[in-house]
């Protein structure tokens, strides 16, 4: 089990980790390169791992690499910069839609990892669209006001704070799970 764990941390941070102690050794576009490959390098193992493309990994590839290789073509950081705005923006403009239709637009996404009530899934869609907001706004007002070295360390910050804010939504998870669920919301029946 703590393999299975590691090797899915590794999919889903290891890219993002090489970036950050790469980018500061070596320049951006090259740092932003190794990003990229990493990141298909990651897909394919996802992939190979779980025998499905899982969606969320699958999106967020799909943007690095769609920015990730804007960035190297025109040699210009703007473009992987500029991927977390729209990312964040679409993301939190997608949940608050879904919790206006009295959706919880994460359940599709995660249902097959936690088991939640609808107004867990609820709950859970607005604080995301609220943090994804927040991530949206703020790096946008960092990519204006600051150069991109300055950036990196703001993406660093902003990683740890998604990284812990997602581990204090198995809080939520413990709460509002179903019986299908062990303690921490996490589904033991598929």
């Amino acid at each position: 089990m703590f393999k299975k764990m590691l090797l899915g941390l590794s999919i889903e941070f290891g890219p993002i980790l090489v970036f950050f102690l790469t980018v500061e050794r070596i320049n951006f576009i090259t740092a932003t390169t190794i990003f990229v490959g990493l990141t298909i390098i990651a897909l394919i193992a996802g992939f190979i791992e779980r025998r499905k493309i899982a969606w969320f990994p699958l999106i967020v590839g799909i943007s690095v690499l769609v920015f990730g290789i804007a960035t190297i073509i025109f040699k210009d950081p703007f473009f992987i910069i500029f991927k977390d705005t729209i990312y964040n923006g679409i993301f939190a403009i997608i949940l608050f839609w879904g919790l206006k239709h009295k959706k919880g637009l994460l359940k599709p996404l995660f249902g097959s990892l936690f088991a939640m009530t609808d107004a867990g899934w609820r709950t859970l869609s607005l604080r995301w669209a609220c943090l994804f907001t927040i991530l949206a706004v703020s790096n946008e007002v960092v990519r204006v006001h600051l150069t991109s070295e300055a950036w990196v360390s703001y993406k660093l910050i902003a990683t740890l704070i998604t990284i812990l804010f997602s581990i204090y939504q198995f809080k939520l998870a413990r709460q509002e799970r179903l019986p299908e669920a062990n303690s921490w919301g996490m589904r033991i029946i598929h």
